[in-house]
């Protein structure tokens, strides 16, 4: 009976879908750091064929996670064809607010 129960059970982990932005950062930042942190440990032992193949792989992983934080850290792209066409067929007009551009106060010559 219990066999029974246990085989219909399923696993559910978190999907990585599922994760915001912020723990996507958040996990890519860990991998990174532990992935460090093995390749340095593993440098020390390079004789043994384990401590090199482990230091491969996690050179390996290091650049997964460094290229997989840049790409979280890109801006969103937004297709400005689609906003183009929308002020055109409604007239309206963008408007972007700006900064004044600041001035240096001219310098009193001493005499």
């Amino acid at each position: 009976m219990q066999n029974e129960n246990l085989t219909k059970k399923e696993l559910k982990l978190p999907s990585f879908k599922t994760w915001d932005l912020d723990t996507k950062k958040e996990v890519a930042k860990i991998g990174m750091t532990a992935s460090m942190a093995i390749v340095i440990g593993t440098s020390f032992g390079m004789k043994s064929k384990v401590m090199k193949n482990l230091h491969i792989g996690a050179g390996v992983a290091l650049v997964g996670f460094s290229l997989w934080h840049h790409l979280l850290y890109q801006p969103a792209k937004k297709s400005s064809g689609k906003v183009a066409s929308k002020a055109e067929t409604t007239h309206e007009t963008v408007v972007t607010e700006t900064k004044p551009k600041r001035t240096r106060k001219p310098k009193l010559k001493e005499a």
